[in-house]
């Protein structure tokens, strides 16, 4: 006889955020700005970036309203703890893009637990070198293509920043240096960008129940993206941590493109990003760091908020200068 068996209490949690996530996305789509940016973009859906049609490789390509014939382009990763949420998730922030000018190609991607590091990673890069080989059909340029992404699309759009910038021995690293392709900017928004050592993100002095949650989080994320047994090298870091490589890696091949960081200060993350700032500024890269008081995770996603309207001025301002 089989019995039911109730769900960890990591998986618990998933389904929880998985649950929120779904209920922004759809509280977004009531937003009066983004019922207009639908009316003027066109969406091309579940475009396979892998001879395979999985729907974990597939895309989709916003398309603005315009008489140019050549844009810039994001090319978007999302968010979601490597276990959770869509392109389809990210609708709403594909169209804030597009309305504002941008052919935005938001991808999927192989998620943990079930697939872990490096399956997301390589993912990544197949669908960025897909998109610089086929972005001209959209009325794309590629060499104004800015990749952007939140949270663990953070991580994921550092990592693969890195591979354009440096030759790493990682086969996909490979394939996205051989395009000879870099970034006209790096977006990196609230990013998990070690993933190997979540205890750092706990504090010896009293905390919070919120914040006590979301360090149980950033532990279910990396035991679910990089399993139990993963064990970080400080001497030879892994894109896995593409923080870590940027702080021990020397200068780059290619120059660093500009970098708009921004995290909210209430963020568990929030050491991240500042870390973030150093090592670019370290490195003489030019970098635009947010720190928007008071903000959770992700607050961004958030239209009713002052602080994440604010946010998306500042990143139409950095993008506007890029491109």
């Amino acid at each position: 006889m089989a019995f039911f068996q109730l769900p960890s209490a990591a998986a618990t949690r998933r389904i929880v955020l998985n649950q929120v996530f779904l209920r922004l996305a759809d509280m977004a789509d009531q937003n009066p700005y983004l019922v207009k940016a639908r009316k003027k973009c066109r969406v091309l859906k579940d475009i396979a970036y892998c001879p395979d049609g999985a729907a974990a490789h597939r895309l989709d390509v916003y398309l603005p309203e315009t008489t140019e014939t050549t844009l810039p382009i994001i090319f978007y990763i999302h968010g979601g703890g490597f276990t959770m949420c869509s392109k389809e998730t990210h609708r709403g922030c594909a169209l804030i893009y597009a309305r504002n000018g941008f052919v935005v190609f938001m991808i999927n991607y192989r998620l943990a637990p079930r697939y872990q590091y490096p399956a997301a990673f390589e993912d990544v890069c197949r669908a960025f070198c897909w998109v610089v080989e086929n972005a001209a059909a959209y009325g794309g340029d590629p060499r104004r293509m800015v990749i952007a992404g939140e949270s663990a699309g953070g991580n994921l759009g550092l990592a693969l920043t890195l591979a354009t910038c440096y030759e790493r021995p990682e086969p996909p690293a490979q394939l996205v240096w051989d395009t000879a392709v870099t970034p006209a900017a790096l977006k990196c928004i609230a990013g998990y960008l070690e993933v190997s050592r979540p205890q750092r993100l706990a504090t010896r002095h009293r905390q919070g129940m919120l914040r006590k949650t979301a360090v149980q989080i950033a532990r279910d994320v990396s035991r679910a993206y990089l399993g139990r047994d993963y064990r970080a090298s400080s001497a030879s870091p892994t894109l896995a941590d593409p923080l870590l490589v940027l702080e021990t890696a020397g200068q780059p091949r290619r120059p660093f493109p500009p970098v708009f960081a921004a995290v909210g200060t209430s963020d568990i993350l929030l050491t991240d990003t500042e870390r973030l700032e150093n090592a670019l500024t370290a490195k003489g890269a030019i970098v635009k760091a947010y720190y928007y008081p008071g903000e959770p995770h992700v607050f961004h996603f958030m239209f009713w908020r002052k602080n994440a309207r604010r946010y998306w001025r500042d990143a139409f301002v950095f993008l506007n200068h890029v491109n």
